[in-house]
């Protein structure tokens, strides 16, 4: 058949093989939570100050990444890892400011999470009915951030897996 020709594809012109169907990739996750993780080896650090501008330069300087950066009215607050806590204590002398150790962050991930109405409030709500007190609350496009204490970690992320994972 020529490329030329105004004939339509015909059928005997086609191969005889038939197409090797293998296993279907999943493009899209379910909807719902599908994944609880816990990262353990926190600390959580509250300053008490109007000049956050010299506290964000003594990290910076002292080449501490801080995760979870809340500005207050009073001040600021930001999570780092514990092997940072004694660095930050020894930058932060002269603020007023309070560590709180042994803190973990429970993540539960779920496709499109900010897309799907009352998730976050969901997750939200399972982790307050543990009645464990929550250090500072995140969200991404596809997970939920929480820091909590360390020996509340477990039953948390427990609740939610029970509660909340699709299986």
């Amino acid at each position: 058949m020529s490329s030329t020709s105004a004939e339509p594809f015909r059928r005997e012109l086609a191969t005889t093989v038939e197409p090797v169907v293998g296993k279907e990739t999943e493009f899209e996750k379910p909807r719902g939570i599908n994944r609880v993780e816990i990262r353990r080896g926190f600390v959580t650090v509250h300053v008490s100050t109007r000049s956050r501008i010299e506290v964000l330069r003594a990290m910076s300087q002292a080449g501490v990444s801080l995760d979870f950066l809340k500005l207050t009215q009073s001040g600021m607050s930001f999570v780092v890892p514990e092997s940072l806590g004694t660095k930050v204590a020894t930058e932060l002398e002269g603020f007023q400011f309070e560590l709180k150790e042994g803190r973990c962050i429970v993540l539960a991930f779920a496709a499109n999470m900010r897309d799907e109405e009352g998730l976050i409030a969901r997750v939200v709500s399972e982790v307050i009915g543990t009645g464990c007190e929550v250090d500072h609350l995140g969200d991404m496009h596809d997970r939920v951030l929480l820091v909590i204490k360390s020996d509340e970690v477990d039953g948390v992320a427990a609740r939610l897996t029970d509660r909340l994972v699709e299986a």
